[in-house]
């Protein structure tokens, strides 16, 4: 009862106009975020009893890294188990600009907790991530806004599908912190990384991208609001460019990563 008379000041400070779903879901936004925090805190303590021997030889900074991708592995997973599970929802594919699911805008609010965390420890460590990340983290926090107001809700599924390869990046991080960087496990988790990278994260994701651009052209945007729409083409550009502009860095580290051996001689050599 108490938290239902704080709707009214939670739609006038976050959402006057009531363009977004953030009034509505502020407690699960709220929840989620809280949860990111508390499982950061608490990962530490877990890392030393589950991990003892890769957990303790850390530096400080390290540890702190481990126990965040830690974090974002977990939200990761998730994302990409509901995701898949609505893949080819009929309602969201039949009408990818009207279509809408009650269940999946509350799987999308969740996810914007995490989302809300990345950014503030994205703007927290801005030497540490620079502007793209902020720009990357940015855009995922108002276009899971926009999703989660019955808006173009199909196309969160092209947009966090990407973090199915997320997946693989994190277990890279935890697996070169743990020191397995010169096993055949970690080159074959950053061979699948790449693969989905390319697949999904830029291939799958710029396909719907330019349908999006092109259905936004000719004003095929159905009832959705039709600056939502211009302003998800935007960031579907963005994000597709962002990503290609990693890949070059991808593709390096999986350079060294498959053919160690080559790289040490040319290392000798010159």
């Amino acid at each position: 009862m108490m938290l239902d008379s704080i709707d009214p000041w939670v739609h006038a400070a976050f959402d006057p106009l009531r363009l977004s779903g953030v009034g509505a879901y502020w407690r699960v936004i709220a929840a989620s975020l809280l949860g990111h925090i508390v499982l950061l805190r608490l990962l530490p303590l877990a890392s030393k009893l589950l991990f003892p021997n890769a957990y303790g030889r850390l530096s400080t900074t390290d540890k702190h890294a481990w126990c965040v991708s830690l974090t974002t592995l977990v939200h990761s997973i998730y994302d990409s188990f509901f995701i898949l599970a609505f893949i080819n929802h009929p309602v969201l594919n039949d009408n990818k600009m009207d279509g809408f699911n009650q269940n999946f805008e509350y799987y999308l609010a969740v996810a914007m907790g995490y989302y809300m965390w990345d950014l503030s420890t994205c703007i927290i460590n801005f030497a540490d991530y620079g502007y793209m990340y902020l720009i990357h983290g940015s855009l995922g926090v108002f276009g899971l806004l926009i999703v989660i107001s019955r808006h173009l809700q199909f196309y969160a599924i092209p947009y966090l599908l990407p973090e199915l390869s997320s997946v693989f990046l994190h277990i890279r991080h935890l697996l070169k912190f743990a020191g397995y960087s010169n096993t055949l496990l970690y080159k074959v988790n950053f061979l699948i990384f790449l693969v989905t990278y390319v697949g999904i994260r830029i291939g799958f994701e710029a396909y719907h991208s330019a349908r999006l651009v092109i259905d936004v052209y000719h004003k095929r945007t159905g009832h959705a609001f039709y600056p939502y729409a211009v302003f998800y083409a935007i960031l579907g550009i963005t994000l597709t460019t962002l990503n290609v502009i990693w890949l070059r860095q991808i593709l390096k580290a999986a350079y060294y990563t498959l053919y160690p051996t080559t790289n040490k001689n040319k290392a000798k050599t010159n």
